[in-house]
């Protein structure tokens, strides 16, 4: 099975260069893509951690105004 990594960044890749296959590139150039996946992924979830924390305190903040 293709990891989360590989997808993002076959997509980053493939965005950037058109025609070209992910197959023959180098594997240098592979693992720089794979960089950039990973980036990618770690910002995604930090932004999702602190979009649960907000809506987490915006629930307990008209929880305690209601009572």
């Amino acid at each position: 099975m293709i990891s989360q990594v590989e997808h993002v960044a076959r997509a980053f890749y493939d965005a950037e260069n058109d025609g070209h296959s992910w197959d023959s590139t180098p594997n240098n150039i592979k693992d720089e893509f794979r960089l950039y996946a990973r980036a990618a992924i770690a910002l995604h979830e930090q932004l999702q951690n602190q979009k649960l924390a907000e809506a987490g305190r915006s629930t307990s903040v008209d929880i305690s105004e209601a009572a």
